[in-house]
């Protein structure tokens, strides 16, 4: 069972296609991660839509850019024996390349579990939050390009196992993602960070606090909130599962 780090630029938010695409080579296992010479493949595609200009003010990659490249074709497969793809917000990449049947393992829901207490956690934030200020800056000079991004993510993923314990193989680095990704608070509604009740008692409430004082809400959000519907770890949160 091996892994790769991947990232995406795309065409922008809406119905994204990629434009530029970076994996790892497979790992076999965590420990490869500690090579000094891990190799990342890099993939430009020109797409079959337009980049909004938001897109292009967040990665400067532009259509002249791509005039020779190969057209985007609909989805891209990881390469056999790759079971886990690792990614910041991992899920955004793994849709942009058309959802395939691979496990995927999160570092935004894991630095969110490791350090609670970050005002942001974008991948830029957390370079800033584990590297001298001055070293951090110069790593995200470049930042926004996918195979500069994959590198970013290999050093976070690094930062985050030294406070991990017990974590040596893909499949427990899995679950310990699995786990983070349930929201233990709210993040929208009636009781989120921002909302009066939520104010009153003292900032953004844990998902059992509010289930406990709030029932009917929670039955409401349960059977009626689209939000609900479109994300299995709210849907976890709200129940009281676990991963």
């Amino acid at each position: 069972m091996s892994a790769c780090i991947i990232d995406t630029e795309t065409t922008g938010l809406v119905e994204p296609e990629v434009i530029q695409l970076a994996t790892t080579q497979p790992l076999s296992d965590p420990g490869e991660l500690y090579q000094p010479d891990i190799s990342v493949s890099e993939q430009l595609f020109k797409p079959n839509k337009p980049i909004s200009i938001g897109a292009m003010a967040t990665h400067h990659i532009i259509p002249d850019d791509l005039v020779d490249c190969a057209p985007w074709p609909g989805k891209w497969l990881p390469p056999d024996g790759i079971e886990y793809l690792i990614g910041h917000n991992v899920d955004y990449d793994w849709q942009a390349i058309g959802s395939p049947h691979v496990a995927r393992i999160d570092t935004c829901a894991l630095a969110r579990a490791t350090w609670p207490d970050l005002d942001s956690y974008g991948l830029g934030a957390l370079i800033y939050y584990l590297s001298p200020k001055d070293l951090a800056r110069d790593k995200l000079k470049s930042a926004h390009n996918a195979r500069h991004d994959v590198m970013l993510c290999l050093f976070v993923l690094l930062e985050l196992l030294k406070c991990i314990p017990g974590m040596a193989s893909w499949h427990q680095i899995w679950q310990a993602s699995e786990k983070a990704r349930i929201p233990i608070r709210m993040g929208f509604g009636k009781y989120g960070p921002h909302e009066a009740w939520a104010k009153a008692n003292g900032g953004a409430m844990r998902c059992a606090e509010v289930r406990t004082y709030d029932a009917g809400y929670y039955r409401w959000l349960l059977t009626s909130c689209d939000q609900v519907q479109k994300d299995p770890y709210l849907r976890k949160a709200l129940t009281g599962e676990s991963a």
